[in-house]
């Protein structure tokens, strides 16, 4: 089955430059970004090395993407996609072969609602939490119904017809849970494991996404306490036991590691950091990051910078 390319027909498609959808599995919302990297498919060009707070899936359609990370290089074929998992840097060079890449990409989030819904099976949630929360990095066959599904995708956008947001929800649900399932890890999970209690792992995943997506914000304990349904008691204890921190600390360090990372990787102020980071004023930003890195930020872009 032939993908939709816009830029191999005449008069090209028009799509949204960005949009989002949100859907919900009982207490899971889903939030689905699209951009250029899913209505544009000609993909064969560089992309820097970066990383997300989002799941990234990459479906390519033709040619092949050599794709960078941090736990090696990997050749995706036509075919084929693959997921990153958030945190994970990756980028992607130009092939060896002078075939064409057309790749189709989004990416998304899940946040875990603080009311539950009686008429959902817990045991559902409970099995999507853990899939969620344990999918790593890998690369999958693609199937027909994916391919379908895209391409369902894209003509709902081009025409528009009545119902067709409702439409959009249904199938990037259909293909996140495609792609979920399709993790060799989450095959291989035995099913008493997936709708077993909330594991270290599972938590882990809802606590990761949480501060990576929220660190730039004014945050409360009780805002995390009731994505993991525990009491603020508990949920002290739970972040003391997986990394040895409190809330407080927790939410400093990921704001830290954001900012290092924007001081070596960008050319931004100081100042833009510490805003960018949850900082509105900068000298508390310059504080807290001496403090954590025994060095001011500036200290740290200039030995950043002689590494290289």
């Amino acid at each position: 089955m032939n993908i939709l390319m816009p830029d191999e027909h005449e008069g090209s498609l028009v799509f949204p430059e960005q949009f989002e959808l949100k859907a919900e599995l009982g207490t899971i919302r889903l939030r689905v970004f699209l951009d250029s990297g899913f209505f544009n498919t000609n993909s064969d060009v560089p992309v820097l090395n970066h990383n997300h707070a989002s799941y990234e899936v990459q479906f390519v359609h033709k040619g092949t993407v050599a794709l960078c990370t941090e736990n090696g290089d990997y050749a995706i074929q036509g075919g084929s996609f693959c997921l990153i998992p958030p945190g994970m840097y990756h980028s992607q060079k130009r092939a060896e072969s002078r075939e064409a890449v057309h790749k189709s990409c989004f990416t998304f989030r899940y946040d875990v609602l603080s009311i539950p819904k009686p008429d959902y099976p817990t045991v559902e949630t409970s099995e999507l939490l853990y899939a969620l929360a344990n999918v790593p990095f890998f690369i999958a066959e693609s199937s027909r119904e994916i391919e379908a599904w895209i391409v369902a995708a894209k003509e709902e956008f081009q025409s528009r017809p009545v119902g067709y947001f409702a439409k959009l929800q249904s199938l990037f649900t259909q293909l996140i849970l495609e792609v979920i399932r399709s993790s060799p890890r989450i095959r291989s999970a035995p099913r008493r494991e997936l709708s077993s209690q909330p594991t270290a792992d599972s938590r882990i995943g809802i606590i990761e996404c949480f501060f990576s997506e929220h660190f730039s914000r004014p945050l409360r304990e009780s805002d995390l306490a009731s994505r993991l349904y525990v009491s603020q008691r508990q949920l002290n204890r739970i972040l003391h036991d997986l990394y040895g921190m409190s809330f407080r600390q927790k939410l400093l360090c990921t704001r830290m590691k954001v900012a290092m990372d924007l001081l070596k990787n960008t050319e931004l102020s100081v100042k833009d950091i510490a805003s960018n980071v949850g900082y509105p004023f900068a000298e508390n930003f310059h504080a807290h990051f001496k403090k954590h890195a025994n060095m001011t930020p500036s200290s740290f872009r200039a030995r950043s910078k002689c590494a290289f």
